[in-house]
């Protein structure tokens, strides 16, 4: 299974890459106190600590100026990262370490989100317990073209099911994203699971279609995104990206401590994203647990080492044309605690930051 998740996560990473900047990596400014801050997809909800800051004014507070876009996926925000057109961006660790093993020089700052964001659901009342058991049946996913389809053919095969092969082999089918379709698919048995990212499957659940994930525990241990800067950036802008993720520590410190509020600060931002309430407090509450360790840490963004070396090491599976990645990149300095301390040096949030500007 090593082999087959490599593939499909560094291997889809390196194409992405291909058209990035060879020339030297640099921030975009040097010591200034104004940054653009890249988030691969569009979503108030998953990225909330970053607005509430901006909207409470912590940035300010902070003495920084926050410029907060949207790119185009993990690679792509690494581009414009490494091409030096950002300050610092929240890629998936995929696409940090074969942008790492392709020669640029990148640290990651913060880790914003812990756990695996992709899954493999089955209804909670399926006697489906794990993998092996999908020989047979049919599993519905996002689109053919979607992250968890690589994952799922990975999985299933380390359990010895094939994928449309005959026999007893398992079939995918298309079912959208969480929404109307799959959830019909589910109901009418055309599908018996269902695989895509936990924001889809959240969304489901907040449909009435309680899920399980069976998706094996170590795959579930993987990174996923943290805050990336390239070392030259770290070296010109340390001051000021410390100041930014201190105002967002703060903001997410605040955010768990004010979750109403702070639910009510997003819906302002995108009140698209809360068109339908079930549907937001179940994103919302992934979002949570996304960026809550398994393990308590010292401080806040603080790296979980053992999910990155497993990681690391599924990477280095395979040969080149695969994908994988070399033995020897260094994640004692792709991981940078440098700025950990100063991050969380931030005093608690007064009552009166319990009113929006």
């Amino acid at each position: 299974m090593k082999k087959q998740i490599q593939t499909a996560l560094a291997g889809l990473a390196i194409l992405a890459l291909a058209g990035c900047a060879s020339g030297g990596d640099a921030g975009t400014n040097g010591g200034s106190d104004k940054l653009t801050m890249l988030f691969p997809v569009g979503s108030i909800i998953q990225y909330h600590p970053w607005y509430i800051a901006e909207e409470k004014g912590w940035f300010k507070e902070e003495g920084v100026n926050v410029a907060l876009e949207i790119g185009d996926g993990s690679s792509g925000i690494l581009q414009q990262v490494i091409s030096g057109n950002a300050d610092a961006a929240l890629p998936s660790p995929g696409a940090v370490l074969t942008a790492v093993n392709s020669g640029h020089d990148l640290r990651m700052i913060y880790q914003y989100q812990y756990g695996n964001i992709f899954s493999l659901g089955v209804p909670a009342s399926s006697d489906i317990k794990e993998p092996s058991q999908l020989a047979g049946t049919t599993i519905g996913v996002s689109e053919m073209s979607g992250g968890e389809v690589p994952l799922v053919r990975a999985v299933l095969r380390d359990a010895g099911v094939g994928i449309d092969s005959g026999g007893n082999s398992a079939h995918l089918l298309e079912v959208g994203a969480g929404g109307a379709l799959a959830i019909q698919s589910l109901q009418k048995g055309d599908v018996q699971s269902y695989s895509s990212n936990l924001f889809d499957l959240a969304t489901m659940e907040s449909q009435g279609i309680p899920m399980r994930n069976i998706l094996p525990e170590n795959i579930r241990s993987f990174p996923a995104n943290g805050v990336v800067v390239t070392a030259d950036a770290l070296k010109n802008n340390k001051d000021s990206l410390a100041a930014m993720q201190r105002a967002v520590a703060k903001a997410t410190k605040w955010a768990e401590e004010n979750p109403e509020e702070a639910k009510a600060i997003a819906a302002k931002i995108a009140p698209e994203e809360f068109e339908d309430q079930k549907v937001a407090d179940a994103a919302w509450t992934v979002a949570v647990e996304l960026r809550t360790p398994s393990s308590p840490e010292t401080l806040m963004g603080t790296p979980l080492r053992s999910g990155w070396d497993l990681f690391y090491e599924f990477l280095q599976q395979g040969d080149e044309m695969e994908g994988a990645v070399a033995d020897n990149l260094n994640l004692d300095k792709l991981l940078d605690l440098s700025l950990l301390e100063s991050i969380n040096s931030f005093s608690a949030p007064s009552a009166a930051a319990k009113e929006t500007k």
